[in-house]
């Protein structure tokens, strides 16, 4: 009997600390077409084709928060950064790539940074955002299942601030997903980037979306530490 409920409790326990990957809301079908970042995508290849990285190393997929972050290997260095960051790229296209700009790389650990994803012409709440990414690490897990993962939190950009409380929503859902996943981590970069409460302008460029080069330093003071223990 003993036996019994020590087993019951074991089989418990693994379920509580299971990732629930069940969708939230309805599916979110896409307005645009996945393929629309085919052009970058073959740009890689290109450089790929003349040298490949070395697998193992930290593959950054997402946006143009990390499409502009030109000088990430540098800035992070040693860590084998491989930058693969696409335009105004959003999850459907993140997983629609993800064969060919992120897994080809046998990355030791991944980083996904997708703030576009619910800014769109067609809405899509912070639950859809939650499970696209759900539907991405789902993906990566099947091909590489000891894979670090990290997810950057959506940051808070002065020309989307009237949309903060959906941002704040879907940085809690995706969290709350990841903490159940002792090989999945979060990085909260709002902390560096708040000042009084409110997104930090001097960190910004004209379009008060796009970081300069103080707000990638701040970004590196806290990337940095984080990575070096995945290796």
């Amino acid at each position: 009997m003993k036996k019994y409920f020590l087993l019951l409790s074991v089989f418990w326990l693994a379920a509580c600390h299971k990732p629930n990957t069940a969708n939230l809301a309805e599916p979110w079908q896409p307005d645009y077409d996945v393929k629309r970042s085919e052009a970058s995508i073959e740009a890689y290849e290109k450089m790929d084709a003349e040298k490949m990285p070395a697998p193992g190393g930290i593959v950054f997929t997402g946006s143009s928060s990390f499409t502009k972050w030109q000088h990430a290997a540098e800035d992070l260095a040693p860590l084998p950064i491989i930058n693969r960051g696409f335009g105004g790229s959003t999850f459907p296209e993140v997983i629609h790539y993800a064969p060919r700009n992120v897994l080809k790389y046998n990355p030791k650990t991944i980083v996904t940074y997708c703030e576009n994803d619910m800014f769109g012409k067609k809405p899509k709440t912070p639950e859809q955002v939650r499970n696209e990414y759900v539907t991405f690490v789902k993906l990566v897990r099947a091909k590489l299942p000891d894979v670090q993962l990290y997810f950057v939190s959506l940051k808070p950009s002065p020309s989307r601030w009237d949309k903060k409380d959906q941002v704040i929503k879907a940085n809690e859902l995706i969290q709350d997903y990841i903490k159940k996943d002792k090989e999945h981590h979060y990085i909260d970069v709002w902390p560096v980037m708040l000042k009084n409460g409110r997104p930090d302008g001097s960190i910004f460029v004209g379009d008060s979306l796009h970081m300069n080069d103080e707000g990638y330093r701040r970004w590196t003071k806290v990337f940095k530490p984080i990575l070096e223990e995945a290796l």
